[in-house]
């Protein structure tokens, strides 16, 4: 067994090869689109399911009217189709679709996921510790949607989008499909990577300047353990766990009074 093998965060050569038939430019333009659609099919079921629940709705933002559990099951609707639409078009132009979206093995197995975890949790624990000392304010409006649907009946519901929808859909998305048909363009990985992650960064648009920074780095690392060890499941696995860290520690936290966001 190679060393790479057995321990890839460490080795010479990473493991991973982008094996795609898509051509670079329409995989952008399929991303756009496979986002597009799934956002539509979410938008549908909240106003449908909303309709149905209250008549009088007339606003996609009437929040005051709408029960969290709705929003948050249009979230997975559009994480859902994301996923299938996703795995759909990566087998076109000849293309295998576990090849293309990287879904191997983990080399090393659990071992690889704990140390790239541990990687992921000193860089973005080092950023949170000096966004929280320089820019607080920052971090709570950030938390302050979010914050309620935490702390509400429904709970479960935003722990299954934070831990499970989120980290499927967008790293099959980006990291999966649109890295690999980038990354054999004559830009290559890195400048795949940055391209790739600016646009995941981007879908978390509304976020202050120091949560999208903390966005960035975070598919940074991401995109790094997926270099060293050509699996998506490593970076799928830990954005799960990373997302599921912080819901865990803001659900036994009490929001803090005047948390800017929340009602009055």
């Amino acid at each position: 067994m190679s060393t790479a093998t057995i321990n890839p965060m460490s080795a010479a050569v990473p493991l991973y090869r982008p094996e795609t038939g898509w051509p670079p430019l329409r995989a952008f333009l399929a991303t756009i689109l496979v986002l597009a659609v799934a956002a539509i099919l979410g938008i549908t079921f909240f106003l449908g399911i909303g309709a149905v629940i209250n008549p009088t709705l007339n606003s996609f933002d009437d929040d005051a009217a709408m029960p969290q559990w709705v929003m948050m099951a249009g979230q997975l609707v559009m994480q859902t189709a994301s996923v299938l639409l996703i795995w759909w078009v990566a087998g076109w132009f000849r293309s295998d679709r576990r090849a293309v979206l990287a879904l191997r093995p983990v080399p090393g197995g659990a071992g690889t996921i704990a140390k790239a975890f541990l990687l992921l949790s000193v860089i973005s624990g080092a950023f949170t510790i000096f966004a929280l000392t320089f820019a607080s304010e920052d971090i709570l409006s950030d938390l302050a949607p979010m914050w309620p649907l935490m702390k509400g009946e429904f709970w479960w519901l935003m722990a299954l989008v934070a831990v499970i929808g989120a980290p499927l859909s967008e790293e099959i998305v980006f990291r999966g499909f649109l890295q690999s048909a980038l990354a054999k363009s004559q830009m290559g990985f890195w400048g795949a990577a940055i391209i790739t992650n600016s646009a995941w960064t981007a879908l978390h648009a509304g976020y202050t300047s120091t949560g999208l920074t903390d966005v960035f780095i975070a598919g940074l690392v991401f995109t790094w353990v997926l270099w060293r060890t050509g699996s998506l499941w490593v970076p799928i696995v830990c954005h799960g766990l990373y997302n599921g860290l912080i819901f865990a520690a803001l659900s036994v936290l009490d929001m803090p009074d005047g948390l800017p966001g929340l009602p009055a």
